[in-house]
């Protein structure tokens, strides 16, 4: 089997300082808000997984990328937008970490991390 733990530390060793940095503060704040979740990488990217996966992340070619829950990102997207942040319908497009309201970032994580446990419990 696979150590995911590894592979993501592996992924952060091939990205330049300033982005394995942003990357690896987010990856804190994921695991400080979700201490259960597990690190996997998913479609090529690193992530969070508890009940599913809550979040992946990766270093784009002109900014850093957060995947989340659809419904969660429409949620807080007037937070997204008054940071000044481009969202997709799942995406946060971020250049610096500090860009990022870290707040609102927890605030989703937790909620996401919510959500699928309620999903897994119904079902």
């Amino acid at each position: 089997m696979i150590d995911q733990n590894k592979e993501v530390e592996k992924y952060f060793q091939t990205l330049p300082q300033g982005r394995r940095e942003a990357l690896s503060e987010l990856h804190s704040w994921i695991h400080e808000t979700v201490p259960g979740a597990k690190d996997v990488i998913e479609y090529g990217m690193p992530g969070a997984y508890q009940d599913a996966l809550i979040c992946s992340y990766k270093s784009q070619k002109n900014y850093m990328s957060l995947y989340m829950d659809v419904e969660i990102v429409k949620k807080h997207k007037p937070e997204l937008d008054e940071a000044g942040l481009n969202c997709g319908k799942s995406c946060i497009r971020f250049r610096r970490l500090e860009q990022l309201p870290q707040e609102t970032i927890k605030t989703m994580l937790r909620e996401t991390a919510a959500k699928q446990a309620a999903e897994k419990q119904a079902a």
